[in-house]
């Protein structure tokens, strides 16, 4: 059988540990690396309890088996990863199971909303979010983001953790204006025996890569950056500075010198031998093409406010933007001053939540709770 294969009814018990049950509710769709995710919910002797997401893995054989080993070890190892991350704005990973049939990672699951799905209610309604909370989600993130680079291991040595799959799918926020970041699975580190991929390749979602991501070269934690930026770019717009929907014309190729068009070249050579996407492509292209003065047209309706550093955020060259993820959160707070926090941004969130209310079932999101704490 295929690894993320799983025909699972509705309410049967996955695995028990600890005195604990665990109920499949909802097939979520496929994680990085061919894993299943799962929306899970407790069981105790006293009744159902708080819900998980699991991730999975099947125990398959033949020459399926050395994909699923694999996968296996990347379970692992983010297991391994996550005992380095301890922050309040981090999923934490609870531990790893191996069942008949199958392996699975416990994840917290937040009362909370992908921001992807709030993206989906606020531009149904022809809006996007208010300059002020995505300059609040963007600050909230990079504080998570500066933990993680931030880490070393027990000898003080860092650990060189890059995200790498910054997107609006794996950014959660709860009705009272928490943000969370979540799943370092495809997370690049030093940790010792991490499974390295032998082919360059984007990782993640595609859209939302940086440049160097997208030729091949090596992330670094400026590349996470990059990726926030995009994020907010589209809470903010509804735009996404690498969607390239017909394309980029040769002329725009042209302006690429020899050297430069070799590379991108490659890089395309290589995203399709990993099997990445058509749309990659032009994704790519666009990567290595798009111009200040489009991101300029891009950003023109934002404030300065907010501009100002998507501007930086989204250079194409490293070195141009933010430097590390501690003085993105503290300029994105610079520019919102003290007039914005968790409170008006769980304001903004309840009219979302009011005017999309028919979606919101649709869309298996926690309805709010009419009245809410501070």
């Amino acid at each position: 059988m295929d690894v993320t294969e799983f025909h699972i009814p509705k309410g049967a018990i996955l695995f028990s540990e600890g005195g604990v049950s665990y109920e499949f509710r909802k097939h979520l769709g496929e994680a990085n690396h061919g894993l299943s995710l799962f929306l899970a919910r407790k069981r105790t002797t006293e009744g159902p309890g708080g819900r998980v997401l699991l991730k999975a893995i099947g125990l398959p054989s033949g020459r399926a088996g050395a994909r699923a080993f694999k996968a296996r070890a990347k379970l692992e190892e983010e297991v391994t990863l996550s005992m380095a991350l301890e922050h309040p704005g981090i999923l934490r990973v609870l531990g790893m199971h191996k069942a008949e049939g199958a392996w699975y990672v416990i994840i917290e699951h937040p009362e909370a909303n992908r921001l992807e799905d709030l993206l989906t209610l606020v531009m149904e309604g022809d809006g996007y979010f208010s300059p002020s909370f995505v300059l609040y989600v963007g600050a909230k993130v990079a504080d998570a983001l500066h933990h993680a680079h931030s880490r070393t291991d027990t000898n003080g040595r860092p650990l060189g953790i890059v995200h790498r799959a910054i997107n609006p799918a794996t950014v959660f926020i709860d009705w009272r204006g928490g943000v969370k970041l979540a799943d370092f699975g495809l997370a690049l580190s030093s940790l010792p025996g991490r499974i390295v991929s032998t082919v360059r390749r984007p990782q993640g979602d595609a859209y939302y890569s940086s440049p160097e991501m997208l030729m091949g070269v090596k992330p670094d934690a400026r590349s996470d950056l990059f990726s926030l930026g995009l994020v907010m770019l589209e809470s903010a717009t509804g735009e996404n500075l690498l969607y390239a929907p017909d394309g980029v014309p040769e002329k725009v190729k042209a302006t690429l010198s020899r050297s430069k068009r070799a590379r991108v070249e490659r890089a395309i050579r290589r995203a399709k031998k990993a099997g990445c996407p058509d749309e990659v492509e032009g994704m790519i292209w666009r990567a290595a093409t798009y111009t200040p003065e489009e991101l300029d047209a891009l950003t023109k309706e934002l404030p300065q406010s907010l501009k100002v550093p998507l501007c930086k955020l989204l250079a194409r060259s490293r070195s141009e933007r933010f430097q590390t993820a501690a003085e993105v959160a503290d300029a994105l707070r610079g520019w919102l001053g003290s007039s914005f926090g968790a409170r008006e941004a769980a304001d903004e969130l309840a009219k979302v939540a009011e005017e999309g209310a028919d979606r919101l079932a649709e869309l298996d999101m926690p309805r709010r709770k009419s009245a809410r704490s501070a």
